[in-house]
């Protein structure tokens, strides 16, 4: 008998009415809140940038940034010095953080005790964890008397109200609520290394230096990658906790904390409007040489070491 082609349809699943306003339910609200406070903010910001404190388009509020930014006692020019450094010394430990992850990932002696030292700041609020940082650098605190002790002087210093130590009192206390997050994240990348080629290396008889920087770095080197473009992309905002610990006062305005404290000063005033355009220009300013910066850091980055899959 001759075969004949059948064609059989199939029957279209019925709509689940109650599943498609579920998911449309779950991705507006999402959606909604991407255009209205990313793309409608940013798209408002950038027009406000271009507007004088009348609403008529000029130049006026960049004019303002770059004369501000050349006068060496503006304070301004002491944010961006601020800012620079606590990012320089952000870009110097960085290499330490990776280091010191590692060896607690080695589990070296004492891992865990360090590993508790480095999480406790986590573990309580920032402005307790500043109350209580704070106490500890105040004229009762030992870290007073032991600067006073080593600076050579006659009276206990306040550091975070004292000219001289402000800066470095805040860089020390960024530095040590800094390490807890890094630890997070190079633990877990550490820990997706096959072991076996640790153990290869270790029969070829390699040393911990040699293990680090030839083996552990280029594997994990994605992520070292992804880390550097991050922190450069936040170089303008390389702050620490100057808003809660001097509100900037000292000689230790940063950037952030000054854009913030001219919103917080000015909001209600009739200087509103033309802060929020002033501060417009600024973010665009520092938006367009962030992204050049990471954008060469990670040209760079791509080309230093070849990307291992395991």
């Amino acid at each position: 008998m001759p075969q004949t082609n059948t064609l059989i349809s199939k029957k279209k699943k019925p709509v689940n009415t109650i599943r498609v306003l579920f998911i449309l339910f779950c991705i507006t609200i999402p959606i909604l809140n991407w255009l209205i406070f990313y793309v409608y903010t940013n798209f408002s910001a950038f027009f406000m940038a271009f507007m004088n404190k009348d609403g008529v388009w000029s130049f006026d509020n960049f004019t303002r940034f770059f004369n501000e930014f050349t006068l060496p006692t503006s304070q301004i020019s002491e944010a961006f010095r601020n800012t620079f450094l606590t990012f320089g010394i952000l870009l110097i430990t960085f290499p330490l953080k990776v280091l010191v992850s590692y060896f607690i990932y080695k589990k070296v002696p004492g891992y865990n005790f360090f590993r508790i030292v480095f999480f406790f700041p986590t573990i309580i609020f920032s402005v307790a964890v500043s109350m209580v940082f704070t106490r500890m650098v105040g004229e009762s605190g030992i870290v007073s008397q032991v600067v006073r002790d080593m600076v050579g002087l006659d009276y206990i210093p306040e550091l975070l109200a004292d000219s001289r130590f402000a800066n470095w009192t805040v860089l020390a206390n960024m530095i040590w609520i800094g390490f807890p997050g890094d630890l997070i994240i190079w633990g877990g990348t550490f820990a997706r290394i096959p072991t076996e080629v640790l153990e290869s290396g270790r029969i070829d008889g390699v040393n911990w230096w040699t293990e680090f920087t030839k083996i552990t770095v280029p594997m994990v080197w994605p992520t070292v990658s992804l880390q550097m473009v991050l922190m450069f992309c936040g170089i303008f905002g390389a702050s620490g906790n100057v808003f809660l610990l001097t509100k900037g006062d000292y000689g230790t305005m940063t950037l952030s904390a000054w854009m913030y404290l001219q919103m917080y000063n000015n909001v209600g005033t009739v200087d509103t409007t033309n802060v929020f355009n002033y501060l417009s220009a600024v973010g665009l300013c520092i938006t367009v040489v962030a992204v050049t910066i990471s954008l060469l850091i990670r040209r760079w980055t791509d080309k230093a070491f070849e990307e291992v899959e395991f």
